[in-house]
């Protein structure tokens, strides 16, 4: 079996992603049956499962024990473990997690896309292809045992059948395209027939837009599979981004008249006053600053994957030395009363300390922090010069090499 770099068209194929966005994103599930049950072994493998499990390093809430649609507390399978003075707090017995699974439990790796290095990568792509978020959980269940109860996600869902097989039943959703804070209520399903039954086996893939119903069962085979959610951004989102930014217009700061929550004849003039803010509103803002600062939150909050470390490293302090790319490579601008970094096709926000502290590096070229003007302390110069070399902005020069000057 070929070395994979797994990404969005390895999951979709032999469907194009062009295809995939067209025909079934937010719209229908997709079935790919690929008869390869070693078509995921590069990604991860049931042995891989067994020996995260059995190594007991996952600790809680890394390892999760389930049954009908419940989580068991973590004090059913989970132990303290005494090592002189300190406690490693949620250790997994694993007896007990195998006692409960033999009894038709299911043992989930939640955010599993943290720990294993080639599903963590996979979720990177998906999210920077996407801009939505990605995250991964893998569900163990044996043979002849149900699996979660009907339910719906609020996030869109690619199944991986890592190993064996499971049945999956599809029902029509009771809310279309749920928004991630309308959850699943047990009283949504009230016993309808599936619309749909899926087998999936080691190496299909199943594609469920947010709001479908499903539940799962398995046979004679244990199932591992492996989840990956994608936690998308809604117009809903962007508009209450826009909303809330009516703080800043004269007009909608006004208060309400007087007596409108006890007065019934203010019913009408809330009605039309709203709906008129509604229409003069974007008008009155700066929506590409809006926008610009909307993609600037959802980028924030991309986790970045941590690098490898490294134990080669020396402490910076303020003699130490430190060069600025070449200008071609970044841009300092000033947008209205924002300073912003543009490096790398990623646009940092500034304040304005930083921002001024940033041009004295710039000017300089080669410096020192402690040669920087003191628009910052040295404690927050050394925690920005370190973000810098995060980020690859700054390269370190050999001391003998720069006196200063």
């Amino acid at each position: 079996m070929r070395q994979m770099n797994f990404d969005l068209a390895s999951l979709v194929a032999p469907y194009e992603p062009g295809a995939f966005f067209s025909d079934f994103w937010e719209q229908r599930h997709l079935f790919v049956k690929r008869e390869q049950p070693r078509y995921y072994e590069s990604l991860i493998t049931a042995a891989d499962l067994e020996n995260i499990i059995s190594s007991s390093d996952a600790r809680y809430p890394a390892i999760r024990l389930a049954k009908g649609g419940n989580y068991y507390a973590p004090e059913a399978y989970t132990r303290n473990v005494k090592h002189g003075d300190e406690n490693f707090m949620g250790v997994p017995d694993i007896n007990k997690i195998f006692e409960e699974y033999r009894r038709g439990a299911t043992v989930a790796l939640p955010a599993i896309h943290r720990t294993w290095k080639a599903i963590g990568s996979l979720c990177d792509h998906l999210q920077s292809t996407l801009d939505h978020a990605a995250h991964a959980n893998v569900y163990i269940t044996p043979g002849n045992a149900k699996g979660f109860t009907p339910h719906y996600d609020v996030h869109e869902v690619f199944v991986l059948q890592i190993a064996g097989s499971k049945c999956w039943q599809l029902y029509e959703p009771v809310i279309t395209l749920p928004h991630r804070t309308q959850l699943f209520r047990p009283e949504f399903f009230t016993g309808q027939a599936p619309m749909t039954e899926i087998e999936l086996n080691a190496g299909d893939m199943l594609y469920l837009p947010r709001g479908i119903l499903h539940s799962t069962t398995t046979a004679e085979s244990y199932s591992a599979h492996l989840t990956i959610g994608v936690t998308v951004y809604t117009w809903a989102d962007l508009i209450k981004e826009m909303l809330s930014s009516a703080i800043d217009d004269e007009d909608t700061r006004r208060a309400l008249p007087p007596g409108f929550a006890s007065r019934s004849e203010f019913r009408s003039v809330l009605r039309e006053r709203m709906l008129a803010s509604l229409d003069t509103l974007p008008a009155k803002m700066n929506t590409d600053r809006l926008i610009d600062s909307f993609i600037a939150r959802v980028r924030g909050a991309h986790p970045n994957r941590a690098a490898a470390f490294r134990a080669d490293v020396t402490v910076i302090d303020p003699t130490s030395a430190f060069q600025t790319p070449t200008e071609d490579r970044y841009t300092l601008l000033e947008d209205q009363d924002r300073r912003l970094l543009d490096f790398n096709g990623t646009r940092y926000q500034l304040t304005e300390p930083v921002a001024r502290t940033l041009g004295a590096m710039c000017r300089l070229g080669r410096f020192k922090p402690e040669d920087l003007p003191e628009h910052l302390d040295i404690a927050s110069r050394l925690d920005l010069v370190r973000h810098l070399l995060d980020i690859q902005f700054l390269t370190a020069c050999k001391s003998a090499k720069f006196d200063g000057n």
